[in-house]
């Protein structure tokens, strides 16, 4: 999905804050791994492709219905694109978490920060 395909969909002020809140989860997971035994328990090899799964699914579901379906968002993100090599529970449980931080209803409103500084 390119950036011209989003602004054609029938919903892109939807599509992007989430597709953005995807996209600061994947740099998350991707980052924590820097941190060895510290940022997961077992390492995983997250990739793009994941990313992209995740990009296209967000766009099929939100086009499709009438309101975002953040659990069925947070689910195939977190446990079947992200979570399906994940083997420990804690990291299942942390994966879980983090995006759902990003895919929420707040994640629409205007100004909505991603971090507690506010700096994204």
């Amino acid at each position: 999905m390119d950036w011209k395909e989003i602004e054609e969909s029938t919903k892109p002020d939807i599509i992007k804050p989430l597709l953005f809140g995807f996209c600061f989860f994947h740099a998350i997971v991707q980052d924590r791994r820097k941190f060895g035994p510290i940022g997961w328990n077992i390492p995983y090899a997250f990739t793009n492709e994941d990313l992209m799964v995740s990009r296209k699914q967000l766009k099929l579901f939100v086009e499709q219905y009438d309101e975002v379906p953040y659990k069925v968002l947070n689910y195939l993100g977190a446990i079947v694109n992200y979570g399906g090599r994940v083997t420990d529970d804690k990291d299942s449980r942390l994966i879980s978490t983090i995006l759902n931080t990003f895919i929420a209803p707040g994640t629409l409103n205007v100004g909505h920060a991603l971090s507690k500084s506010g700096l994204y």
